[in-house]
């Protein structure tokens, strides 16, 4: 004997509520495969692994346009496949556009942190401070590959080169200073610090950045040239 199903119980078989299912029937999308004489919808057992299908395309991020269009025939393998194909493409392009509002959003709340006050006057000028954020990262890295380095030389090359003896000392304390100076040299032309008390960008020359405290986390302990105003700086990146 066959199994049937009431709307109810179809609909719980589903995980879904009783109106979900009248809606699929009201849009032609999912009809029963019985009616009785007083009007109950009687749902078979194909009824159900075909509303199971529903839910799937449903799950997947199909329209219901593209639903109806899945379900009204059988589709052969291929069909299928070129169908969730093309849905996967258009994720792919949703999630890009909705990473870029992401790092749109950043950028202007990075703003007003460091700023008080959203100075963006258009979608261009917003592009540009993106590039210059996503330039400022990369300069990051190459910071940390210096400083890797100048530690290596530091923790690696001075005990070889001073139980070696000889001008093998003064080669390496050569180089260690050369990775300083690059090192140094190389962050104070990437970088630019904003004062948390009057929101002006300013900069600072080589011999500043060699001699002011460095709180890796925190940023460098500075005195803004606008305001007077010392403390703890983050960097970022140039204008």
């Amino acid at each position: 004997m066959k199994k049937i199903f009431s709307t109810g119980e179809l609909a719980k078989l589903c995980n879904v509520s009783v109106r979900t299912i009248q809606y699929y029937d009201k849009e032609d999308i999912f009809k029963p495969s019985e009616i009785s004489e007083g009007g109950r919808r009687i749902y078979s057992e194909d009824d159900l692994n075909r509303f199971r299908c529903i839910c799937l395309y449903k799950a997947l991020g199909f329209t219901l346009d593209e639903i109806k269009l899945l379900t009204e025939t059988e589709h052969t393998y291929n069909y299928l496949s070129e169908t969730i194909i093309i849905q996967q493409e258009k994720i792919d392009k949703e999630i890009a556009t909705l990473q870029q509002t992401k790092e749109r959003l950043s950028a202007v709340l990075e703003q007003i942190k460091e700023t008080g006050k959203i100075s963006v006057d258009s979608i261009e000028e917003m592009e540009n401070i993106l590039v210059k954020k996503r330039s400022h990262k990369k300069t990051d890295v190459m910071t940390y590959i210096f400083l890797g380095c100048y530690l290596l030389v530091l923790i690696v090359g001075f005990p070889i080169a001073f139980s070696t003896g000889g001008i093998s000392k003064m080669v390496m304390i050569t180089i260690t200073i050369l990775l300083l100076i690059g090192l140094v040299y190389y962050h104070s032309e990437v970088n630019a610090y904003v004062c948390s008390k009057c929101h002006e960008k300013f900069t600072i020359n080589f011999w500043k950045d060699l001699i002011s405290l460095n709180g890796a986390v925190k940023g460098k302990y500075l005195r803004c040239p606008n305001c007077g105003c010392k403390g703890w700086f983050k960097d970022t990146y140039p204008d």
